[in-house]
């Protein structure tokens, strides 16, 4: 295990401490299982969108392939009038 030290605010001390009096489990064993279970959240949040857009960016609109050009969707702000 790597040591590392951390600040935190008192509110969180205190609860932290509650915490690990009410479950008999260390201040430190908490705070690891806090750190994997927001890893794991943000893990499965970017699979999550990984998988959103790899399906939207296969469609085809009305299941025809696309014609348009983006630059075709300003041709009106960057033509002189």
């Amino acid at each position: 295990m790597i040591r590392k030290q951390i600040f935190i605010p008192r509110d969180q001390d205190e609860a932290l401490k509650r915490l690990s009096q009410q479950t008999g489990r260390s201040e430190g064993a908490l705070v690891r299982d806090a750190i994997a279970l927001r890893l794991q959240q943000d893990d499965a949040a970017t699979t999550k969108w990984q998988e959103l857009l790899r399906d939207w960016a296969s469609r085809d609109v009305d299941d025809q392939p696309r014609t348009w050009r983006r630059d075709d969707l300003y041709s009106d702000r960057i033509s002189p009038r």
